[in-house]
């Protein structure tokens, strides 16, 4: 007999692992997993709606594409709207930005500035960030709990 796995276990969550350059939204329980070095996700949780959204952008900014946080965050904030949020009931945890390649300054200076254009865009947008995991020189697992917007996240080398 073949056990059943998450996937096909009545009532389960659905399971996403989140690309670099995309976004995830849904009320509906999922787990979304990414792993991040320098990128940056942003982790969005209406509480009193039951939604939820992350994205995972590369670049603090560039051409128009999900791969930069200037565009990836307010269009994750549009897709939360979107989904019957108002912003005031919205909260953040960001994710990320670490400078992975030690003594590459570039590198240190990509992971600072994703995070510095996460906070900033989430500031003006008026969304509190409520924790955040950023900086530093390892990578990151992430695991997002959309139905309860808890989210689980380990080092990785």
């Amino acid at each position: 007999m073949i056990p059943q796995t998450m996937a096909t276990v009545p009532g389960a969550p659905q399971r996403v692992y989140l690309m670099p350059g995309t976004l995830f939204c849904s009320a509906e329980p999922t787990v979304v997993t990414t792993v991040l070095g320098s990128c940056v996700s942003v982790c969005l949780w209406h509480p009193v709606r039951r939604v939820a959204g992350i994205n995972h952008f590369l670049l603090p900014t560039g051409e128009r594409s999900l791969r930069y946080g200037d565009i990836a965050i307010p269009a994750l904030v549009d897709e939360m709207l979107r989904l019957g949020c108002h912003i005031g009931g919205i909260e953040a945890k960001v994710f990320g930005g670490a400078a992975v390649l030690r003594g590459e300054r570039s590198a240190q200076d990509v992971g600072s500035k994703n995070i510095k254009i996460a906070v900033g865009e989430l500031a003006r947008n008026g969304i509190p960030v409520v924790a955040q995991r950023t900086g530093g020189h390892s990578g990151l697992s992430l695991r997002f709990l959309t139905a309860t917007g808890d989210v689980l996240v380990r080092s990785v080398a």
